[in-house]
């Protein structure tokens, strides 16, 4: 089988190929694509050539309704596909071979898109290669290089618009703790200035960064200057706000305890989402962990007012547990959300008061068996959703979608 490799466009010279130690494992697997060449601003005609490929997807990112980004890591070369109509055809929008990758990039840690033309990846350092950022402003045609000046442990990235990102990076990290420096960008990621860092924090002095206590696990900006980051503690998560582009922060309004934290071992937060650009309306999933019997119940953290407030919503859910107990539910808006439980997708359309279970899918079911571990559930309108199930221990994944708000499933 063929498979077609972009040569990145650099505005600098790229780091010398650093190939680590191949390893010797099962080869990986996942389902047949089509790919065309990117001829024609990717779009699929009778006479752009098509090529069957074979890959192990390891994420995605729903970009609108008909366009999104899948990819993995291939004997440490990230292997990167976008379609623009609804996985009928992929393009190939990898970068160059020479930047290699020790680990499968995650999405809002070491990738981000705005929308399909401008997106960049991060490509931690490792042995004698430096961190860099590949960035695109043609949705994956080329790509364009440059470095990164500092080589600690990324933890989150967030673009508010093709110019202005932020990247979070940390070091002397614990369970509990970190150290923490914020960069930000104006001019899409050619060049990054420090914008926060909290090594010299003290508890017993005021300061205007974040602080140690508590790990990274969700960065988002309204705009250039209104940000949110989320902090996993000990016991209840925090969230930290700025209104300065991320050189000053302070503590947002708090998460209190409620009945339905009664008995959690851990409280633990998601990533938090706006809905839609400009919105001031958005969510967090929060989730009551019990560790010896290995449960999750999630519920909601919604704001209507650009996350200064933050209002708790229950679910009425019952425990997860098993492989998949950490999937949380996705929600569209304030209202329409859908939960997978089983092999069975629930739907709410009153903010999680009331679910209704979707009828049966017979190819998710199946499916489902095959390659029972949830990776990621994402629903980018009302009727359009992806899902990415695996089987990890054979190094298999496979990719489906709906169309019909969840209700039936096809393989993409």
């Amino acid at each position: 089988m063929t498979l077609l490799v972009l040569s990145a466009c650099s505005s600098a010279p790229p780091p010398e190929p650093t190939r680590p130690p191949q390893p010797t494992e099962v080869p990986e697997e996942g389902q047949m694509i089509t790919v065309i060449t990117p001829d024609n601003k990717n779009v699929d005609t009778e006479s752009v050539p098509k090529y069957q490929i074979q890959t192990r997807l390891t994420d995605f990112r729903l970009l609108n309704s008909s366009a999104g980004l899948a990819w993995g890591v291939t004997r440490n070369e990230l292997r990167m596909y976008m379609t623009l109509d609804n996985g009928k055809t992929w393009v190939n929008i990898s970068p160059a071979t020479n930047v290699q990758f020790l680990n499968n990039p995650v999405y809002g840690k070491e990738i981000f898109f705005t929308d399909p033309g401008h997106g960049w990846i991060i490509r931690s350092s490792f042995g004698s290669t430096e961190t860099v950022v590949l960035r695109t402003t043609d949705g994956g045609h080329s790509w364009q290089i440059s470095a990164f000046p500092d080589s600690n442990n990324l933890s989150a990235i967030y673009f508010s618009s093709p110019s202005h990102g932020w990247l979070m990076t940390k070091w002397d990290a614990s369970a509990t703790k970190e150290s923490k420096a914020l960069y930000a960008t104006k001019d899409g990621g050619a060049t990054w200035s420090l914008v926060m860092q909290n090594e010299q924090y003290n508890p017993n002095l005021p300061s205007t960064s974040i602080p140690h206590a508590g790990v990274t696990t969700g960065m988002i900006f309204n705009d250039e200057r209104h940000g949110f980051v989320t902090l996993q503690t000990g016991a209840l998560p925090k969230i930290f706000m700025t209104r300065d582009g991320g050189a000053t922060w302070v503590s947002g309004s708090e998460f209190l305890v409620n009945d339905s934290f009664v008995g959690c071992d851990r409280v633990v937060t998601g990533v938090p989402e706006f809905f839609g650009e400009n919105a001031s309306g958005g969510w967090m999933p929060v989730g009551c962990q019990k560790e010896k019997e290995g449960s999750m119940i999630y519920n909601g953290y919604f704001t209507a007012n650009g996350g200064e407030n933050w209002k708790f919503s229950g679910f009425g859910r019952p425990a997860m547990s098993g492989m998949n107990r950490h999937i949380a539910p996705d929600f569209l808006n304030s209202k329409v959300g859908w939960s997978l439980e089983g092999d069975l997708i629930y739907k709410t359309v009153d903010q999680g008061l009331t679910w209704t279970a979707l009828p049966a899918s017979s190819v998710l079911q199946s499916k489902l068996l095959e390659y029972p571990e949830v990776v990621k559930l994402q629903f980018i309108s009302s009727d359009v959703g992806w899902l990415l199930i695996a089987k990890e221990e054979d190094r298999k994944s496979i990719l489906l979608q709906t169309t019909n708000g969840g209700v039936s499933w096809r393989v993409m």
